[in-house]
């Protein structure tokens, strides 16, 4: 191993690694690492011999030297002799304070466990003996918990590659330490036994072990023994149903973590054996499934004192889906239904009263009466408990609870149809709730279970007055549930539109939810629909009314209504006066994602695309262009504007296509990247004039940026073809500056070196892929670099640069997605009416919403809203994570795409007019350098002078 360091803006430490391969010429690894590291690392071997001098009668020294050691340990592979040396000399040190004190040695078992982050097979190996060999003759049960803790934590962190007889060494010392009368012990064998005991094992009575100790006098024991059981259940191990009555019982524990690992453990052995029957427990030796019983037991914890477990339980109970339907509808009803007992036959009541001897003498009116006796413990197959369980959730007074309540009511509708329709009253209720997460759960849960219900008018009475609400979440909410739902009658539907029409006045900023809501509405009650047109569009029989402002929002979510309604039931179109017929014309070019395509006279006939027949259309034609530009590629001379025609191909077919939009734009600043590498490497011979090459230099840059942080959805063979254009741009950025000599070439030569080390660190993971001639040259040219200033740099790598090599197109990807955005409030238009005053100095508070396509949740940290003013100052706002929301749809929240709420405060100086400022969204990739996710939009802000008074 070569040791290379290299001057950058911080001391940075390169070890090289050569990798051999019989199809490639050899590659350097290049691993970049502080000097920080090496010095702990120096001061760690310095620690371990001062060890060496300290007497051992003097603990406090060697307790402050090991506490010291284990803030600063860092671990380097490169130095494995000196791991060696270290174990050795702590387990020396271990046997000398065998009967010294305590914490020196609980003390150097965690520092073993450190150790064992190195992740290699020897040492890890050498570990697990060496503790194991301490430990057999250690007497202090403090000591021997601490090492079966360092022993778990050793094995989960290289389980992969512990040997199998490491394996079984530290799951046979666990069980042996079982027997220990202390209960830290106890825990942590219970722990460590069932996390690497043998499948095998388990079976033969591990788990009946394991089992007996939830029987423990201590509640931590009591805990882990059922953890340890799901452990085991985790890991594959079959949990018998006998076990049932065991997490029943622990249940009833006083101790909260019990209850919960009880609670676990009693849903787990539901849902693997739903179909197993038990007695129930009452006189008539009643059977019921395990999964039935299971779920009364759950809905009793959600009775429980503590916030947590009735939380756990209300979760639960969602998971349950194979519960029966009567034990289901119970749980929506606090009374017992009909006792869910079992009625006795005619037959059977009188064989019971023949076997009593009882008799009726005739002397008393009607003491033959049959009289019912009530046992407490034989009323139902239920707990009373389960009774209403659901509805004690939803009454809970904590929100966490309600909001698990409502979420599970959804899970479990969506698998029962028929418990849907009746748990839809129970939603309803919820948005009244005080809490806005919960309004906002409870709408989604209904958005969710829409298909199963159809709304009656007292229930459309409270959704609707729920629009009124303030929040703008909860109005998008109801609109898209609005949207989901059918309505009964007319008058329902007439209720919701004319709802509609009184909010949107009310609350303009609504008007794009408010037309989707009207889309969906019109989609699924096209029969309604028809009923009510003249009705809606105001026309009478006789008389001709005036026409409306196809500008006025009210007057489009009516007409949105009815062109998707005559979408399904053409006969609708008869109904349209003229002047509706010449708005749909105009709505139809003007609003193509609302309006649909109508055989209507005059207006656009145009269809949209088959999806399946668009998408292997365009999939075809980029497999063509791809072709193409390689043909191009193999041109000697002027094949730059050829490249640059199938560039704008590319964005062409981005903007037609907006299934094939992040592979088309991904091929596309591909190429672009490599026209501007080829541009600019005939700038390495010759003198250009500085302020084109710089600019071209800024956009080279730009380009590859946007290739590693825009993109989502890329191969592994995608990210090597970008890292490799990435390292020939940045080299290419250095020679150009060096060469240039008017700015600092430091900040380049660093690019350059990390982006070698990235792409080495890539190769090394992946040792499946190859790189191209030149990508290993200049790795190769790097590592050998002794003191990698910039002119050194410049003057080994020059050769390389200035020889042509092309980076080979990437293949066509359909899965690339591009990270984008849609500023819809400020509108992007600017008008000249909507003009923001304020007085100079002071602030106003601009509401700012986007929706943000494909975006990582990485990426939501580096998001920006950049405001420029007229006088090119330039002002950034960090919006708050909290801002962020998924967007909601009819399935559920959208995994990539977003919605960011938030408030930007603008404020200026005095101004003689009203002047636009832009304001757009863009993502921070590193310090400097920003990438625009959309156009901006403009805004007129006219800051005015303060007023003086007389």
């Amino acid at each position: 191993m070569a040791s290379i360091s290299i001057a950058v803006k911080r001391p940075i430490s390169v070890t090289e690694t050569l990798e051999a391969s019989s199809s490639q010429p050899p590659h350097k690894k290049i691993r970049i690492q502080t000097t920080t590291k090496n010095a702990a690392n120096g001061k760690l071997q310095q620690a371990l011999n001062i060890l060496e001098t300290i007497s051992p009668q003097n603990s406090k020294e060697l307790l402050d030297l090991l506490v010291k050691i284990a803030d600063e340990l860092v671990l380097n592979d490169c130095q494995l002799p000196e791991i060696h040396d270290a174990i050795s000399k702590l387990i020396e040190l271990f046997r000398q304070e065998r009967d010294g004190d305590t914490t020196i040695r609980v003390m150097i078992l965690g520092l073993l466990a450190d150790l064992s982050d190195i992740r290699i097979a020897e040492v890890v190996n050498a570990l697990i003996d060496e503790i194991i060999g301490v430990l057999k003759y250690e007497k202090s049960q403090k000591v021997i918990a601490q090492g079966l803790g360092s022993l778990h934590k050793i094995g989960t962190k290289n389980l992969k590659i512990l040997a199998t007889m490491h394996v079984t060494k530290i799951a046979h010392f666990a069980q042996q330490q079982l027997c220990s009368e202390s209960h830290q012990t106890q825990k942590n064998a219970l722990m460590v036994l069932s996390s690497f005991v043998a499948l095998t094992d388990a079976k033969k009575g591990v788990i009946d072990t394991i089992g007996h100790y939830a029987d423990s006098q201590d509640s931590g024991v009591r805990a882990q023994s059922l953890r340890s059981i799901l452990c085991l259940g985790e890991r594959g191990a079959l949990l018998s149903p006998a076990l049932y009555q065991r997490a029943v019982d622990a249940m009833q524990d006083d101790y909260e973590c019990v209850r919960q690992q009880a609670l676990q453990l009693v849903l787990q052995i539901g849902l693997k054996h739903p179909e197993h029957m038990i007695l129930c427990g009452t006189e008539d030796e009643e059977e019921m499934r395990l999964i039935d019983a299971a779920f009364s037991k759950v809905c009793a914890a959600l009775c429980d004192l503590s916030i947590q477990i009735r939380v756990q339980a209300a979760e639960h109970l969602g998971q349950m889906t194979m519960v029966g339907p009567e034990f289901l509808h119970q749980t929506l009803d606090k009374k017992l239904m009909s006792n869910l007992r079992r009625k006795k036959t005619a037959h059977e009541r009188g064989a019971q009263l023949v076997a009593s001897g009882e008799w009726s003498s005739g002397k008393r009116w009607a003491d033959d009466a049959p009289q019912e006796h009530l046992d407490a413990k034989t009323i139902s197959l239920i707990a009373s408990g389960a009774c209403g369980a659901l509805v004690h959730g939803l009454e809970d007074e904590f929100m966490e609870v309600r909001i698990a309540t409502v979420d599970s009511m959804c899970k479990l509708a969506l698998k029962h149809p028929d418990f849907a329709v009746t748990c839809l009253d129970f939603l309803v209720d919820m948005f009244n709730d005080e809490i806005e997460e919960v309004r906002l759960k409870a709408i989604y849960s209904l958005t969710a279970i829409a298909r199963h219900i159809v709304l009656r008018e007292d229930q459309l009475e409270i959704m609707l007055s729920s629009l009124e609400d303030f929040s703008v979440e909860v109005r998008e909410g109801l609109h898209l549930m609005l949207g989901a739902c059918r309505v009964s009658t007319q008058a329902c539907l007439l209720m919701v539109v004319q709802k509609l029409l009184d909010v949107l006045a009310k609350y303009p900023q609504d008007k794009l939810s408010a037309f989707g809501c009207m889309r969906k509405v019109g989609q699924k009650h096209p029969h309604l629909c028809m009923a009510v047109t003249s009705h809606l569009l105001q026309d009478h029989p006789f008389f001709d009314s005036a026409e409306r402002d196809v500008e006025d929002p009210s007057y489009l979510c009516i007409l949105i209504l009815l062109f998707n309604a005559a979408a399904s039931l053409v006969p609708i179109i008869s109904l349209f006066p003229d002047v509706t017929l010449k708005h749909y014309a105009y709505l139809r070019d003007a609003m193509p994602a609302l309006v649909p395509p109508l055989p209507i006279e005059g207006a656009s006939t145009k269809k949209p695309m088959d999806d399946v027949n668009s998408s292997n259309n365009s999939r075809e034609y980029l497999e063509t262009m791809l072709a193409h530009i390689n043909d191009i590629f193999t041109i000697a001379t002027e094949r730059v504007p050829l490249l640059k025609t199938a560039q704008d191909n590319l964005k062409r077919l981005g903007e037609i296509d907006p299934e094939m939009v992040g592979t088309a734009n991904f091929l596309e600043t591909f190429l672009a990247a490599q026209i501007q590498i080829e541009q600019l490497q005939s700038c390495t011979t010759s003198h250009h004039s500085r302020a084109p090459l710089k600019e071209s230099l800024s956009q080279l840059v730009r380009n590859c940026l946007k290739l590693q942080h825009i993109f989502s959805g890329l191969s592994y063979s995608d990210m090597l073809l970008v890292k490799q254009i990435c390292l020939r741009a940045s080299a290419l950025h250095l020679v150009l500056v060096v060469r240039d000599r008017s700015q600092s070439a430091l900040g380049p030569c660093q690019m350059l070196l990390q982006t070698a080390s990235d792409i080495s660190n890539f190769l090394d993971d992946k040792e499946s892929f190859q790189p191209d001639t030149l990508t290993t040259s200049l790795l190769n040219q790097l590592s050998s670099i002794v003191d990698p200033k910039p002119g050194k740099v410049f003057r080994e790598i020059l050769p390389l640069v200035q020889r042509p090599c092309v980076v080979r197109m990437p293949p066509p990807n359909v899965n690339i997605k591009m990270c984008e955005a849609n500023i819809l409030e400020p509108c992007p238009q600017m008008s000249q009416d909507n003009v923001i005053k304020v007085t100079a100095g002071l602030i106003a508070a601009l509401p700012f919403v986007a929706e943000i396509d494909n975006l990582q949740e990485t990426q939501k940290n580096d998001m920006r809203i950049k405001i420029k003013y007229p006088d090119q100052h330039m002002h950034t706002v960090v919006p708050k994570l909290s801002d962020f929301k998924k967007i909601m749809t009819e399935q559920g929240a959208h995994e990539t795409n977003v919605k960011l709420r938030t408030t930007i405060l603008l404020s200026h100086s005095v101004w003689t007019e009203a002047s636009s400022v832009e304001i757009t969204l863009c993502l921070a990739v590193r310090p400097g350098t920003d990438l625009e996710l959309c156009k901006p939009a403009k805004i007129l802000f006219a800051p005015k002078p303060v007023r003086r008074g007389i």
